[in-house]
């Protein structure tokens, strides 16, 4: 027979996460389940006498006559993708060179977080003066070099905004993978470098073999984060192009938010959610599994 002593012990981390899981019930599980009971409802704010359940009719809207739906999905996979891999390159180079030594290197590197520390709706702002067709900052700096001739509109034409768009997200998240990087180059010895040198490795074999292999769960956990948070981003975009011209920059996140607090329409806009997490979760499941993270190489 096991004591009330052993009882009582076993109990104590339960206990100890129990605040926890309460926290956690209250403020995420319990709002996605509410939201979801919302999908399956006709719910418009300003029609409160038409609210009923109908099942999965706005599902079946959304994939079978919601063209916008279809047009967001794209404009997010463009969006995150090219956001994401621009920023892992230019993020990488950076922290590759900020790790080396070097005069002042304490300074550069507290210059280098500045950009993540400005808000989405500011980036959108210092974004749209150094892009705006009259006023722009780029397009005079553009005309004195004499690369161009006259104002280029930047937010006139859809791939020309969304390039607009990607590049204030690029702006905005190197500073991340900057000290994602050189937090993980700074961990690597430097013996494993000077062995390698020894043995005739030159810097793009030590790269490739040795630098990239063992930072590569950073890189896929860092990659990861930064694609979630770009998908779920409304503030830049909102500040700068409000999807325009033409939806050409209509994400899903900013498809959800008019729906949600344009049209009022709670219901719609819940399922379009729903619809938008599952995509998330399924995206990150894959690319965790495919990735390896966590595995150890042998290299």
């Amino acid at each position: 027979m096991k004591s009330k002593l052993y009882y009582k012990r076993a109990a104590v981390p339960y206990l100890l996460l129990l605040p926890v899981v309460l926290f956690v019930s209250l403020f995420m599980l319990w709002p996605m389940l509410n939201v979801f009971i919302m999908s399956l409802q006709n719910y418009v704010v300003t029609k409160p006498k038409e609210r009923a359940f109908i099942g999965l009719e706005n599902y079946i809207e959304i994939f079978t006559k919601d063209r916008l739906f279809i047009k967001g999905l794209k404009n997010s996979a463009v969006w995150v993708f090219v956001s994401v891999a621009l920023q892992t390159v230019l993020g990488f180079w950076l922290a590759y060179l900020l790790n080396k030594k070097f005069q002042g290197r304490g300074i550069y590197r507290a210059l280098v977080l500045s950009p993540w520390a400005v808000a989405g709706v500011m980036v959108g702002i210092i974004w749209s003066l150094i892009l705006g067709e009259t006023y722009g900052v780029l397009n005079d700096v553009l005309q004195k070099i004499g690369l161009i001739e006259r104002n280029i509109s930047w937010f006139s034409k859809g791939s020309r905004a969304m390039t607009a768009a990607i590049m204030a997200n690029v702006w905005r998240g190197i500073p991340f993978f900057a000290i994602s990087y050189l937090s993980a180059l700074s961990s690597i010895s430097g013996d494993i470098y000077e062995s390698a040198r020894i043995d005739g490795a030159n810097t793009w074999v030590m790269l490739f073999r040795i630098t990239l292999p063992m930072i590569k769960d950073t890189i896929v956990l860092t990659t990861l984060l930064r694609a979630i948070w770009t998908f779920n981003a409304v503030d830049l975009i909102y500040s700068l192009t409000y999807g325009g011209p033409n939806n050409a920059t209509m994400t899903m996140p900013l498809y959800i938010m008019t729906t949600f607090k344009g049209q009022l329409n709670y219901g719609y806009a819940s399922a379009l959610a729903a619809i938008a997490t599952l995509i998330m979760m399924i995206v990150a499941f894959i690319y965790i599994k495919g990735s390896g993270m966590g595995k150890e190489e042998m290299y």
